[in-house]
């Protein structure tokens, strides 16, 4: 929970609130959410097929109409939309098993993720649907991108300038741990008190790669930003204390993080 009963509610006034915080209403949420990554693939899942039945529903509709206008352009019209729907539905479930199942990318990275965030607010939507909190989505999909970034790191550029950015609201030794756990690396730390600062950091330093630490809603902004342009990992904070306040995250994350890293920086083949 972040600390606070009933009968003792969080006092929104001890913490200056992020930009996607600025809705809470320090009622208690998932203070260290933990969604399994199949929830993103599964709403993703519902949401291709709604699509597939969308499609041929409108045409099912508009095609006599057509046929009256041209019997000629009806056939042409028809293999149009079959095809395009094949496809789509081909493209979504092959990238889902060669990630899921064989660890391997099919289609090119760019395609992919486009694909992933043009997703995203619709799984969100339907999550919210179905009685699964926006954290929770969030924190589905940071898995999943994750996992798209990993296996697709050896078809990208070998990450030689590295950003590490941290939120405002961690924990005073939890940050003196993640600090210490750089040393020695050329890595640049950036402490970044919001989404604005995160962008002018990300746009002085042009980094190759970037690792972010925040909350679901900050990372997905974050990463729908910038990450068609530059591959982001994500790891997600807790909030014992709720939004913006005393944060932690989970250090094995984070070494699991870096020695991913350090691996593709040694061997750019690695994927």
């Amino acid at each position: 929970m972040f600390g606070e009963s009933k009968d003792h509610p969080v006092d929104k006034t001890d913490r200056k609130l992020g930009d996607e915080w600025v809705d809470w209403d320090g009622k208690p949420r998932e203070s260290e959410t933990d969604e399994r990554m199949a929830t993103f693939f599964i709403l993703s899942g519902a949401l291709v097929l709604l699509s597939v039945v969308l499609i041929s529903s409108g045409w099912f509709l508009i095609k006599p109409r057509i046929e009256q206008l041209s019997p000629y352009v009806s056939d042409p019209v028809e293999w149009a939309v079959v095809g395009f729907t094949a496809l789509f539905v081909i493209f979504a479930t092959g990238e889902s098993i060669a990630l899921l199942k064989f660890g391997k990318p099919l289609f090119p990275y760019r395609q992919v993720e486009r694909f992933f965030l043009s997703l995203l607010p619709k799984t969100i939507w339907l999550g919210e649907k179905l009685g699964i909190s926006r954290d929770r989505v969030g924190n589905s999909f940071i898995k999943a991108h994750n996992l798209l970034v990993k296996v697709h790191m050896g078809t990208l550029d070998t990450p030689d300038r590295i950003l590490i950015l941290l939120p405002r609201c961690l924990k005073k030794e939890v940050r003196n741990q993640i600090i210490s756990r750089m040393s020695g690396n050329s890595f640049k730390v950036i402490t970044a008190g919001g989404g604005e600062e995160a962008r002018a950091s990300i746009k002085e330093y042009r980094p190759a790669f970037i690792l972010a630490l925040a909350c679901e809603r900050d990372l997905m902004s974050g990463i729908k930003d910038v990450a068609k342009r530059i591959p982001v990992l994500a790891i997600p904070n807790k909030r014992p204390e709720g939004p913006c306040k005393n944060t932690h995250i989970s250090l094995s994350e984070l070494d699991d993080a870096l020695r991913f890293i350090a691996r593709r920086k040694n061997n750019p083949m690695t994927s």
